[in-house]
C-alpha cells in the first residue's frame, strides 16, 4: 500500500453536508493535534501526516518514531494487513491544555479496509482486541434534525 491523503472533513452547514443526518450519526470530540495515519505494507510499518509520508529522518513531531516502537501497533498489522489507521497524534499544538497523560500518543478516529472506510463500530473491535486508543463517540443518534446536531457542538466536553 503506499501513502493515501485523508481526506477533508467539511463543517456541517455546508453543501458538502447536506444529508448528513439522515441514518444513523456518530458524534465525536475533536482532538487538536497532528493528523496522521499508519499502514503496513509487507513486513513495514508505515506512517504519514495528513498530507504527505514520514520517515525517521522526516518525522512529524516524533510520531513516526513512536509507531514503530508500539508492539500492540505492530501486532494489528500484522493481523489485519490491509487496514489503515487515521487519528490524532496528540502534541502540543493550538490547544495546550490536555491532561499530561494524554500528549504523545494516538488516538484513531478512522479506519479504512482497501477503499472502504469501516464504521465506528466495526474498527472499535479490531483496535480493542489491540489495546490501541481512538476517540470514542460522545453519543450516537438516528436521523438527528439539525439542531440536535448543533446543540452537540455546543456542549462543553472533558479533554482527554
Amino acid at each position: 500500500m503506499e501513502f493515501k491523503k485523508y481526506q477533508h472533513i467539511e463543517r456541517i452547514g455546508t453543501t458538502a453536508t447536506n444529508g448528513i443526518e439522515q441514518g444513523m450519526c456518530y458524534i465525536f470530540p475533536k482532538i487538536d493535534g497532528a493528523n496522521s495515519q499508519l499502514w503496513s505494507s509487507g513486513n513495514s510499518l508505515y506512517a504519514g501526516s495528513r498530507n504527505r509520508e514520514l520517515s525517521i529522518g522526516n518525522d512529524n513531531a516524533g510520531f513516526m518514531s513512536w509507531a514503530v516502537r508500539q508492539n500492540n501497533i505492530i501486532d494489528f498489522f500484522c493481523k489485519y494487513p490491509n487496514l489503515r489507521l487515521y487519528g490524532e497524534w496528540l502534541v502540543p499544538h493550538t490547544l495546550k491544555t490536555y491532561q499530561k497523560t494524554a500528549w504523545n500518543n494516538f488516538y484513531v478516529f478512522d479506519a479504512m479496509d482497501g477503499e472502504k472506510y469501516l464504521s465506528y463500530d466495526e474498527y472499535k473491535i479490531l483496535l480493542d482486541e489491540f489495546g490501541i486508543e481512538y476517540i470514542p463517540p460522545i453519543c450516537k443518534v438516528e436521523n438527528p434534525t439539525y439542531e440536535r446536531l448543533i446543540n452537540q457542538l455546543e456542549k462543553k466536553w472533558l479533554s482527554y
